[in-house]
Parts: structure tokens; C-alpha cells; sequence
């Protein structure tokens, strides 16, 4: 029957012969018409620049003020003023010999240093994503390195080393060596970020950053990624974790940090890389890089095509099934003048079964069969078909500035039908002769159960999800980045203005709340009730712009001040339906960030920063007339820290210590729940440590460790689960166990402790291992409720237990090996969960998600 079901399933979307038939065809393609012109190219034509120039689209931006000279001291300049490390292969005698004419103004910092070469009779090529080589006649040569831990945000005035913020950065050649496909998997490998289970309006990508939600703090190379989705890893060259209060650079949100998704761009050299999974969990996958210069048609263009697609079942999991594919294509042009653009499009289409997991029994999670699935195997299903579209142009001034102004337009539909099992464990409450009872009968309308009930007597109720909705947003954003000196001060700033529309299309289907199956054997081919209701659709639209500026003055060589404040206008409308009036709020907030740079030696740095964010009630675009009236939540964090370049470069180090308070947190009113009030308080403080290593012998590390000590400050709630019995000042209903103030209780989804490891090495007979594994501290699901936990069908409330509902710690460990198989293709074996430990991995508060158990990943890399 599973079988079967899953073989139905298959035939829809990405499943169906045809979707895999175009996807292979395009990257066989790919790889066999880019592969013929590379041979052809091998060879450039006398008197060609063999310089390949990444596109400054999607760079980090760095200020050059280097003068005419001798080369061997601009190569020093430029390894200060950049954080980039040259390696000479030709004698220092034999590159002093050589005279510049030097390089001033705002560039990446390849184009810096063509501009350093330029007349010289040197140039340079890619070698790979994090080396230059610099030649004469192809025989002496430079190797520029860039570290490893490298940004390419523009909203940051200096390299990421002089940064006074954490910034945890995944590599694409992490990503790759862990066989990661989404952006989850790439976030495993940055401490202090938790994964959450979806809710009813938001599936896809749900998480926190130390301690506070990140489900709008999404970004794509700068500017929000709007939709709820889950993302794939196809078109990433890196994610980028920015920790803390972020409102000056990204505007609304940022409690607890942002997560930006930079993408892959053009470069101006031909290569075409492929890459085939296939797994025990039934994967199958095929991705396909092209890049193709087209100087031969436009002198300085280059176009670049990625493709996916991507099948595959959840090792441990019955009948939940993953189906994907994607395509991003891109064109720059410009890559080696003053003037640069680009365009670039991205596509990314799901249609997958969906997993809800396991229901709670009491406080934990129920122990029944961890593949039991509780939803339709045939009628659930989840639709995302996000379509991105950005234009990019800049251009870099004679004295240094550079503007930059991006377009963005993007239109998220997603359709979903997904089960939440639920098992009622929650009694009703009474008083019986002045004393409270709690009664839980299984014969009731609604069944409830004590927790020492059979499992084979107990029922899982199917709650039905289904929505459909469409966001989109158009949005613009211009930036000025640019050096000027004043006096023997210098100053870096960035200037941004930005603003557009934001909107929101849902729409949900009500199904019947008496619908159940077995919690032993439930059968996913029930046939699925009709809905009892269909709603009106929501209207939703926001208005935005804000204006920004950022500036480091650099007081000495040892001394940094930067500071910024940003001014956000927010304007919501919510349209009238059959049953609810207008609604709309306007919020006008500025923020504000600062920080002290202490540069005890060129590759270190010390800081403190304070910067502030906020969250307005309609900051993911969901507005009602009990909260519209609400000022923003605010936010301001504290952080000192500091970080290290080691071995040339090739290690990053850094730690910091933080505290980020929250206040005027969102609370129903406990005495009118139709109020909204801005009275609580929450706090997250701790440390977190990291590295980052890219060495030689392929010995590549990434680790972290967080702890977070998060709590509630001050609240008005009341967390008991008998509070429908409480009564004010009264001697035995207005005290505990009937009133319990959540004070100091622990933050929803905040492990204490977690952490990761990562590390590959070489290995004899030309192989490469890597090895690691995560670390996530137990978690409870909610930061101010308890729940009764019912030891009979009727007992006395004050002998009934009282706790959290809650999910266990735990280590998972991961493996990988592989080898070259010959100059353009290697072969990759990756084994997941090592141990097949059974865990939580996305929790939410009616249900639990496990992670996938053991599954192994056999691939093949080719590249030409």
C-alpha cells in the first residue's frame, strides 16, 4: 500500500518522467556543448588578457586609496586595505621592478587589483573560488588568496575582520563537501540558529537566531526574500549569518539576527560543473553550473545558468516526500568597466507530501513507530513556485564612489493541505465542593486522554491545514559606498535608499475538528473529508522605504569608530471582507547602530557595538483590529567580541559575548483576551565561539559553539493551564497552582547549548574524509505556558502534575569521503545520521518533527 501510494505520488510535479527527462536533457546539454568551446578557449589569442574579473554585482566593495609606485609596496597596501593576503611566487626583488599607477576609488577587490597590474605586463586568472593568479607569460605568478570567511554585502563598510558584529559565513566548498541542498542543511553549521517546525500560515523555512524568530529576516543578496518556501542550496555561493540587532542595515525585524543567501553571478572564464546524488533514502539528484564569457558578442558579458532537480524520500518516514527543481539564470555585463549590470532570474518549484510528524502525548513526544504517518498520502501536499527577478547596475566614479541600485521583483504562490496530529491531553476544569477537579474522558466530543492511557487506546485527531496564498514584492534599493578623508581621518560610508510594496494574497479552508485515526496504525489512505467551509480571501498591502547611512572613521591604524541610523516608514493595509472592517497601521521607527574597532595588529581586531532593531505587528504582513494599534516591539543588543585571521589568512577566529533585550512584547490581556499588550520582556545573553579553516592537504574546518541563557523578564500572563479557574485576590483560585507568573521561565526553542563541528583531511590512496557532527541542548516549546499532565480520568488539581512540554538534547554525526576519479570528475559518498539516532529536530508547539535517520548519499562531482 506505501509503495503504491508513493508510486501515485511520484507522477505528480518533478516526479513525472517528463520533468526528469527536461531536467537531464538541459544539463547534458550543458555539459557537452560548454565543455566543447572550453577545449576550443584553452588557448587564448596573442595578445588576449587572460584576467578573469568575477562580476562586481554580487562582491564585497572595498575602498582603494593606493598611490603610484613600486608594485611590491602597493601589493602591501593592498593586502591592508583589503584583508586579502598575496602570496608571491616570484622573487620580492623581481616584483619591486615593477611600477604602478596605482588605484583610487570604490571597487571589488579584483577589479583592484587589475587596476594595480594595468601596465605592468602582468595579469590574472581564476583558480578557484578563493584564489587569483597573477602571471607573467604564464610563468611567474601571485597567488591572491581571499580568506575564507569572506561577505558579500554591501551594507557593510569594512572586510568582515574589522566588522564589529558576529557574521558566520558557510562556504560553498563546506556545502559542498557535506553534500548540503538547502539552506537548512547550510545552517546546521552555524551555532546559536534553531530550526522550528511550520505553522498554519508559514510552511517552509521557519527559524531562530539566538533565541528570536528569523522567519522574515530572509535575504537575497541584500534585500528580503519575502516568501514562505523552502529554500534549496542550488544557486548559493555562500550563506551569511549576521547575529544581533540588524534594523540599520535591513530595516524591520532582525531581532535576533538576518540570514542572506548570496547567489551566484557570472564570471569571465568558461567552466561547466555538474553533480549527481543518489540515495538510500530514494534521492535523486542533478544539478548543473554553467558559465559561458560572451566577449566574442559583448565585449565584458558573461552568462551563467544553474539548474536542479531533486527527489527524495525521508529516511525513516513513511510516505513524506520531497520533490524540487530549479533554475537560475543570470547575465552581467560591464565585468571589467566602470559600468557594470546585471540580470538574473530564479525559479524554484516544489511539489512535495509533507510531514507533520508526530503528535505529543503529554509532554513529549508520543512513542509510536517514528515512520508513522498521520497525514493523507494521497491528498497532502505542499505547492511553493517562487519566481525572482533582479536587475543590478553600478558604476564607479573617477574619485571613488560608487552607486549601485538594484531592482527586485518576486511573486511567492504556495497551496498546502498538511495534517497536524493531535492527541488531547488537556482535561477540563471544575470546582467540585470549593476544590478544583480535572476530568479527562476519552468518550467525550473532544477525547481526552491521561497520560497513562494504552497508546492502542488512544486516537490522534487530524487537524487539517489548507491554505492558499500569493506574496510578492517589488522593491528598489540605490546605495552609495565611497571614501573621503578629512584632514588624516579616514571614512568609509554607505548610503542607501530604499522602498516598495510588499503584499499578501491568503486564503483557508476549515475542515471538520472530529476527524481521527489510530495512534498506533494509522492509515494514510483514508479517503480526506471535503472542508466545511471556505473563507474569504485576505488582502493585505504594505508600503516601505527607508533611508540609511553607515561610516567608519579610522582614527589611526589602530583605531576604529563606526555608527549608523537608518529612518523606516511602514505602511499596512488590510482590505474589508464579508465579516472584518479595514485595518491599517502606520509606523514611522529609526534605529540605530555603534561601534569601537581596536586593531591591535592587521589581522585582529577587537570591538564593542550597540545597535537596536523592531518588530511591528504586521511585520510579516498579518494585521488584525486587536493589534493594529500597537507600537513596535523593541529590541537593542549589546556585543563584544573579537576575531582573527591566522595562517595567512587561511583560518578565522572569533568569539564575542552578547546580551539582546526585548521589550514591549506582544501579550494578550489575561483579563480581556481581545486585547493586545505592549508590557513583556525578554532577554537572550551568552557567548559563542567559531572557526573557519580553508588549509592545505584539503584540511578544511568549520566549528561553533553558542550558549544562550534565554528568559522571560517580566510578563503579565498567566502560564498555568488552569487559569480559566483563576480568580483575582481570592485566597484559593488567585494563587498558585491557579496563577503562575512565567517569569524567568525559559525561551520557546533556545537550546542552552549547541554546536558543530566539521572537519575533512587528506587521506592515503588520494582520498578525502571529513567528519562531524551537532550538538542541540534540550528545548521546551513554549516560553509561558505549562500544561496539566493527567495521571487519571479524574483527579484533584493540586495533585496534578504540572511541566513543560519539551524535546530532548542531542549529537548527530555525519561522514564523508570521496576521490578523484580522473582530472574532471570524483566521486563522493556521504553517510548522514551515522547512528540512526532518533530526535526532534523541528518543534512546534502541538506537534514534532523528527529528523531524518541514517541515509547515505553516493554522488559523482565533474567539472570542465
Amino acid at each position: 500500500m506505501k509503495r503504491n501510494a508513493r508510486r501515485k505520488n511520484r507522477n505528480r510535479g518533478l516526479g513525472s518522467s517528463r520533468g526528469w527527462l527536461a531536467v537531464g536533457t538541459l544539463a547534458a546539454y550543458s555539459v557537452v556543448g560548454a565543455g566543447t568551446k572550453a577545449h576550443a578557449a584553452t588557448t587564448p589569442s596573442e595578445g588576449t588578457a587572460t584576467a578573469a574579473v568575477p562580476p562586481a554585482t554580487n562582491l564585497p566593495v572595498k575602498k582603494f586609496d593606493i598611490p603610484a609606485g613600486g608594485l611590491d609596496q602597493a601589493i602591501k597596501a593592498f593586502e591592508q586595505q583589503t584583508g586579502v593576503r598575496v602570496k608571491l611566487t616570484v622573487p620580492q626583488s623581481t616584483l619591486a621592478g615593477f611600477q604602478t599607477s596605482g588605484v583610487k576609488g570604490s571597487f571589488p577587490e579584483e577589479e583592484g587589483l587589475r587596476q594595480l597590474l594595468e601596465g605592468t605586463g602582468l595579469d590574472f586568472r581564476i583558480q578557484d573560488q578563493a584564489t587569483l593568479v597573477v602571471g607573467l607569460h604564464a610563468q611567474e605568478s601571485v597567488d591572491v588568496t581571499t580568506s575564507a570567511n569572506s561577505i558579500g554585502l554591501a551594507q557593510f563598510t569594512e572586510p568582515l575582520l574589522d566588522t564589529p558584529q558576529t557574521v558566520n559565513v558557510v562556504p560553498q566548498f563546506i556545502m559542498q563537501e557535506q553534500a548540503a541542498t538547502t539552506l537548512r542543511d547550510g545552517l546546521r553549521n552555524v551555532p546559536g540558529v534553531s530550526i522550528a517546525a511550520g505553522e498554519a500560515g508559514a510552511q517552509g523555512d521557519n527559524l531562530t537566531i539566538r533565541g528570536f524568530s528569523a522567519r522574515n529576516d530572509m535575504f537575497i543578496d541584500g534585500i528580503r526574500d519575502f516568501g514562505s518556501y523552502y529554500r534549496d542550496a542550488f544557486n548559493y555561493e555562500a550563506i551569511e549569518v549576521l547575529q544581533g540587532p540588524a534594523s540599520v542595515e535591513f530595516g524591520r525585524g532582525s531581532t535576533g539576527g538576518v540570514i542572506n543567501q548570496e547567489s551566484k553571478t557570472p564570471l569571465d572564464r568558461e567552466f561547466v560543473r555538474g553533480n549527481l546524488q543518489l540515495g538510500t533514502n530514494a534521492m535523486r539528484r542533478l544539478t548543473a553550473d554553467v558559465n559561458e564569457p560572451l566577449n566574442d558578442f559583448i565585449p565584458g558579458a558573461a552568462f551563467r545558468m544553474n539548474v536542479m532537480g531533486s527527489q527524495s524520500n525521508v529516511a525513516q518516514r513513511n510516505y513524506a516526500e520531497t520533490r524540487r527543481y530549479g533554475v537560475a539564470p543570470s547575465i552581467a555585463f560591464g565585468l571589467r568597466g566602470a559600468t557594470r549590470g546585471s540580470i538574473s532570474y530564479l525559479h524554484e518549484s516544489e511539489d512535495s507530501v509533507p510531514d507533520y510528524g508526530l503528535p505529543y502525548f503529554g509532554i513529549a513526544a508520543a512513542k509510536v513507530d517514528r515512520k508513522n504517518y498521520y497525514g493523507y498520502a494521497r491528498e497532502s501536499y505542499l505547492r511553493t513556485n517562487p519566481d525572482i527577478v533582479t536587475g543590478r547596475v553600478e558604476h564607479s566614479f573617477a574619485n571613488g564612489l560608487l552607486v549601485r541600485s538594484t531592482l527586485r521583483w518576486g511573486n511567492y504562490p504556495r497551496d498546502l493541505r498538511i495534517v497536524e496530529p493531535q492527541v488531547n491531553t488537556t482535561p477540563t476544569y471544575s470546582v467540585v465542593n470549593g476544590a478544583g477537579a480535572a476530568t479527562c474522558s476519552p468518550t467525550a466530543a473532544t477525547p481526552c486522554y491521561n497520560v497513562n492511557t494504552p497508546l492502542s487506546a488512544v486516537n490522534v485527531r487530524r487537524a487539517i491545514i489548507a491554505r492558499n496564498a500569493t506574496e510578492d514584492i517589488l522593491w528598489e534599493q540605490t546605495q552609495a559606498i565611497g571614501h573621503v578623508a578629512i584632514g588624516r581621518i579616514d571614512n568609509n560610508f554607505v548610503v542607501t535608499v530604499e522602498g516598495g510594496r510588499e503584499r499578501s494574497r491568503p486564503q483557508t479552508l476549515t475542515y471538520a475538528t472530529n476527524i481521527y485515526a489510530s495512534a498506533l496504525n494509522p492509515n494514510a489512505q483514508d479517503v480526506l473529508p471535503s472542508p466545511t467551509t471556505i473563507n474569504a480571501r485576505t488582502h493585505v498591502t504594505s508600503n516601505a522605504y527607508g533611508i540609511s547611512g553607515m561610516d567608519t572613521l579610522k582614527l589611526t591604524q589602530w583605531l576604529q569608530l563606526s555608527g549608523g541610523v537608518r529612518f523606516d516608514y511602514f505602511n499596512t493595509d488590510v482590505d474589508p471582507t464579508g465579516s472584518s472592517a479595514r485595518v491599517s497601521q502606520l509606523i514611522q521607527q529609526p534605529t540605530y547602530r555603534g561601534a569601537i574597532v581596536v586593531k591591535p595588529a592587521r589581522n585582529g581586531s577587537v570591538y564593542f557595538d550597540y545597535g537596536t532593531s523592531f518588530n511591528p505587528a504586521a511585520e510579516s504582513l498579518s494585521l488584525s483590529a486587536n493589534n493594529a494599534l500597537q507600537d513596535p516591539q523593541q529590541n537593542e543588543t549589546y556585543e563584544v567580541g573579537t576575531k582573527w585571521d591566522l595562517l595567512n589568512d587561511k583560518l578565522d577566529v572569533s568569539g564575542s559575548y552578547f546580551r539582546t533585550n526585548k521589550s514591549n512584547v506582544y501579550e494578550t490581556n489575561p483579563l480581556d483576551t481581545t486585547q493586545v499588550l505592549n508590557v513583556g520582556n525578554q532577554r537572550v545573553q551568552g557567548f559563542q565561539v567559531g572557526a573557519l579553516g580553508h588549509l592545505a592537504s584539503h584540511f578544511d574546518i568549520i566549528l561553533g559553539y553558542a550558549y544562550l541563557d534565554g528568559r522571560v523578564v517580566n510578563s503579565v500572563l498567566n502560564a498555568s493551564p488552569f487559569g480559566a479557574l483563576f480568580k483575582a485576590n481570592d485566597p484559593v483560585f488567585g494563587i498558585y497552582p491557579y496563577f503562575i507568573n512565567p517569569k524567568n521561565f525559559p525561551l520557546a526553542n533556545v537550546p542552552r547549548n549547541s554546536g558543530n563541528v566539521w572537519v575533512t583531511h587528506n587521506l592515503p590512496w588520494r582520498f578525502v574524509g571529513g567528519f562531524g557532527g551537532n550538538f542541540v541542548g534540550p528545548r521546551r516549546a513554549s516560553s509561558t505556558a505549562m500544561v496539566a499532565v493527567p495521571q487519571a480520568n479524574v483527579t484533584p488539581i493540586l495533585a496534578t502534575p504540572l511541566a513543560f512540554k519539551s524535546m530532548n538534547g542531542y549529537w548527530i554525526f555525519n561522514a564523508m569521503l570521496r576521490r578523484p576519479i580522473s582530472d574532471r570528475l570524483e566521486f563522493q559518498a556521504n553517510l548522514v545520521n551515522l547512528t540512526n539516532k532518533f530526535y526532534i529536530d523541528q518543534p512546534h508547539p502541538n506537534h514534532l518533527v523528527p529528523g531524518e535517520g541514517f541515509n547515505a548519499q553516493l554522488g559523482f562531482n565533474a567539472h570542465f
